[in-house]
């Protein structure tokens, strides 16, 4: 089974049904949902998620959606090494970095970003969520 890290932005496309992107988002995410992929969230997204869902949702509506999230998805550590390997990345953008060193890691075979260029020079391969597929 392939595992996919998704970034922030994929995730909060789903989780707060952001248009244009929610439709491919969710199709992509739904493939964890299926178990067609493993999918992976780095664990200092999880901190970035809940604190936007806080915003719109509640603290305890926030912390129900990333307890059902988390129950379909497995969290890449963001250890030192990753942090290591992210400070010395030819990424510019630091979170990228650490999603792309952690993804890494986490031994995934692919990021599912809506930005490929940030992720240009990642050592993983970055695709869009319309180009996820059961494959």
């Amino acid at each position: 089974m392939r595992r996919v890290l998704f970034d922030t932005n994929v995730l909060l496309d789903v989780l707060l049904e952001r248009e244009p992107h929610y439709a491919a988002s969710t199709a992509a995410f739904d493939l964890v949902g299926r178990d067609r992929i493993e999918g992976l969230v780095a664990a200092h997204a999880v901190t970035t998620l809940d604190y936007l869902l806080a915003r719109r949702v509640g603290a305890r509506r926030s912390r129900q959606i990333l307890a059902t999230l988390l129950s379909k998805m497995r969290v890449a550590s963001v250890t030192d090494s990753v942090v290591r390997t992210a400070l010395a990345s030819r990424i510019t953008d630091f979170e990228d970095a650490v999603c792309d060193a952690a993804a890494t890691e986490a031994g995934a075979d692919a990021i599912v970003t809506r930005n490929l260029a940030d992720f240009a020079r990642a050592t993983t391969l970055a695709m869009l969520p319309e180009a996820l597929s059961e494959d």
